[in-house]
């Protein structure tokens, strides 16, 4: 029994608050209604979300009892009941149980363009709730979007100017199709050898109870020129001990190694024409582990299978490496006040697992210690973490700390595998293939104005610093240095409503190490920038 205002609180019924928890709540209440409203609030707090607190009043005595409700039914349309069905009979429906379907029930409804609120049902038993859904469509609801974009972030193969676009179409049956298109725009210069590239991808995932479900096809071709020193005007061989071809040992993600195609007895200067085919099929899966208001656990799967070529052109295949892996990942994100700030924590970690054996130009060498095409394998073990570290210092104003890494078993990887920077990928002083390796790691500092308005525009400039590493496994001698380097940068980001985003990113060197001064100044870009349009 409890003092409370003047009154005599009598509680029964409590299963999960402790006495201590119970004295703090009453002595921080002033009046019976506070203190009831109190123990209400703590259970929902704990995740409770079924127990309510009911009350009657003798003379100066308030009699309190808690009762812990049973999920008796759910009352929902059929899009969305099989969700919530599940839980019917609960004893203790905690928060984070209903909240791990409603982030997937969400999902669809929304792609069918529909809303709904949730309410209680209180039937002759007390402890029996019944949980009512009730849909409404959603005002200016839009099935398709398309989307168009230009940017000049280059590619790690070949050219600078690229463009493309999207159609993504929602499904009334939560079902999401989307295609895009991307393309070189060769014919503004800064081509890098390129004389087409082409990437089409097509991808489609549905809601269900279980998770969220998915296929994705991509296709890439492309084209490009590279002047070689070639053995033979039939047979080509190219470069002998090192490879002194930048532009070619770049496209085929190798440091210094050696190639061998073919053979000859004498050497010449030649342009030769490269062509390339990638093809990338997956199945993709994610189910939501744990979810509430702050945090939320997803498990994540990926099977896929790659076939990637490179050939000269009327000639020999130069790469073949044909892979399948299983990819199994979790992720986690969490919102909390740290310091009294608000922030924001996104932790990931994946393993890819090679499963194939061996075929094409894969596993076709043997010498310890080199880095070559012949040397790589597609039986391997990745593991690719990633964390993330977002803070508000003020109202407007963010920090955001952020790593991602990639660590092979001592495998050397194919080329789709790989890890590269530059670019839009990190390190955006310099090309997307400025750093090459099997494993490597990427740190990102940046303070950010988020979103001045100016104009009717939302505007967010930003201030960085970043630095990358990446090295090849399983070699010796120079071939398996780290190469680092850093840079410091600035970006101007504009955006108007969902509509239109653009952006200017303008970065300079700062250190690095283990990286041809020749090769450095060739991969340097004065500037990046970006256009973005949705219908």
């Amino acid at each position: 029994m409890y003092e409370v205002g003047g009154y005599s609180l009598h509680i029964t019924g409590n299963r999960h608050l402790s006495a201590d928890q119970l004295d703090l709540l009453m002595r921080n209440a002033k009046t019976p209604a506070q203190a009831i409203n109190a123990i209400n609030q703590a259970y929902y707090q704990l995740g409770h979300l079924l127990t309510t607190v009911y009350f009657a009043q003798r003379g100066d005595v308030i009699y309190a009892h808690v009762v812990h409700g049973r999920l008796a039914d759910v009352k929902a349309p059929d899009s969305i009941r099989g969700y919530f069905s599940g839980l019917i009979g609960d004893d203790d429906l905690r928060r984070r149980e209903f909240d791990a379907q409603r982030v997937l029930a969400n999902l669809k409804s929304d792609r069918a363009g529909m809303d709904y609120s949730v309410s209680y049902q209180v039937g002759k038993d007390p402890s029996a709730l019944t949980l009512v859904f009730n849909e409404q469509s959603q005002q200016d609801y839009d099935p398709t979007e398309f989307s168009f974009a230009a940017n000049n972030y280059g590619n790690r193969f070949l050219g600078r100017y690229f463009a493309g676009g999207s159609v993504t179409h929602n499904f009334r049956n939560g079902l999401e199709a989307q295609f895009s298109y991307d393309r070189a725009l060769t014919e503004f210069g800064e081509v890098n050898g390129g004389d087409f590239y082409d990437g089409y991808t097509f991808r489609l995932n549905s809601p269900s109870p279980w998770g969220l479900y998915g296929f994705e096809a991509r296709r890439v071709d492309y084209a490009r020129f590279v002047d070689a020193r070639v053995q033979s005007p039939d047979d080509p061989l190219f470069t002998l001990d090192a490879c002194a071809l930048q532009a070619l040992c770049s496209i085929l993600g190798i440091d210094d190694g050696l190639i061998v195609v073919g053979g000859g007895t004498s050497i010449e200067d030649r342009r030769l024409a490269l062509e390339a085919e990638t093809t990338v099929l997956a199945l993709t899966g994610e189910q939501v582990l744990l979810s509430d208001a702050l945090y939320r656990l997803t498990f994540t799967q990926r099977l896929e299978d790659v076939d990637s070529r490179i050939d000269v052109k009327r000639g020999q295949n130069l790469l073949d490496e044909p892979q399948q892996s299983l990819e199994l990942g979790l992720k986690y994100n969490q919102l909390m006040r740290l310091w009294g700030l608000p922030s924001k924590l996104a932790v990931q970690g994946f393993v890819d697992l090679g499963f194939k054996s061996d075929s094409g130009t894969l596993g076709t060498d043997d010498t310890e210690g080199a880095v070559n095409l012949g040397r790589r394998s597609s039986e391997f073990t990745i593991f690719k973490p990633r964390l993330s570290f977002q803070t508000s210092l003020t109202e407007r104003v963010e920090l955001t700390l952020s790593y991602s890494g990639q660590y092979s078993d001592n495998t050397q990887l194919p080329l789709q595998q790989q890890y590269f920077l530059g670019g839009n990928n990190g390190l955006s002083a310099y090309m997307p293939g400025v750093l090459v390796g099997d494993s490597g790691h990427y740190a990102k500092a940046t303070l950010a104005a988020v979103e001045l308005p100016i104009a009717g525009l939302r505007f967010t400039p930003a201030f960085y610093v970043e630095r990358g590493e990446a090295w090849f496994e399983n070699a010796s001698g120079a071939d398996g240095d780290t190469r680092m380097l850093s840079d410091i940068g600035v970006s101007f980001r504009f955006s108007y409503q969902e509509l239109m985003e653009t952006e200017l990113v303008i970065a300079r060197p700062l250190s690095d190490q283990n990286i041809d001064e020749e090769v450095r100044e060739a991969a340097e870009a004065d500037f990046f920038w970006r256009l973005r349009v949705n219908f």
